[in-house]
């Protein structure tokens, strides 16, 4: 019984170690030790969790279990930055948090389940990864100058259509010159996206002028 402890253990970290050697290769925080150490505490807890149950009738396996779910959050919650008007981490966060369901099923004796799990969570930060290069190859420096009427919620207007394009500025300056205001700004965005936003921008009412170039 102690051997199939040990397996499970050795296991949850051969799994946990797979996904943090991708991790660890991507350069991301979370990496190779921090993603064994989570399958193999996962894992633990919860085989701990079926042998306490065990000794005391009437009491519920998945009580101690169900914590690692809660506690791994915080692990998840620190992981998580906002920086220059993004937020950054939440791939790390639910490879996270993955990684913690992937040991309870090693626990629990859902091997198989596990494994086809770990590799399909590979497949995600990989193969996708090469699909999202690929599309922000695609993409253009584009800068704009706007200039509105001296109204503050056209600034509102114009980050909440940002937001509905979904995109991210690298740069952005507001000026007040002659009763106008001039808001100049950098992204990087597909040619679809910067037609849409152009055409969205020029319905804006209190817009006067709008100027852009490509970099």
């Amino acid at each position: 019984m102690e051997i199939e402890i040990v397996l499970k253990i050795l296991l949850a970290a051969m799994l946990g170690g797979i996904i943090g050697l991708e991790r660890e290769l991507s350069h991301k925080e979370a990496g190779l030790r921090t993603n064994i150490l989570i399958a193999v505490g996962s894992a633990l807890i919860t085989v701990l969790s079926f042998r306490i149950a065990a000794k005391a009738a009437g009491s519920d396996p998945a009580r101690l279990a169900a914590q690692i779910v809660s506690g791994i959050g915080f692990l998840g919650a620190g992981a998580i930055i906002q920086a220059r008007f993004a937020v950054h981490g939440l791939t790390t966060a639910a490879t996270i948090w993955t990684v913690a369901a992937i040991g309870i099923a090693v626990g629990s004796g859902f091997y198989l389940l596990a494994f086809l799990v770990t590799l399909l969570v590979v497949f995600v930060l990989t193969v996708f990864k090469l699909l999202l290069d690929l599309i922000e190859k695609q993409k253009r420096n584009y800068v704009y100058l706007i200039t509105t009427e001296e109204r503050a919620s056209l600034l509102v207007d114009l980050r909440r259509l940002l937001t509905e394009l979904s995109i991210r500025y690298s740069s952005a300056r507001l000026n007040r010159r002659d009763g106008s205001y001039e808001f100049e700004i950098i992204f990087v965005t597909s040619e679809n996206k910067n037609r849409d936003f152009l055409e969205k921008v020029m319905l804006l009412a209190g817009v006067k002028e709008v100027l852009s170039e490509n970099l």
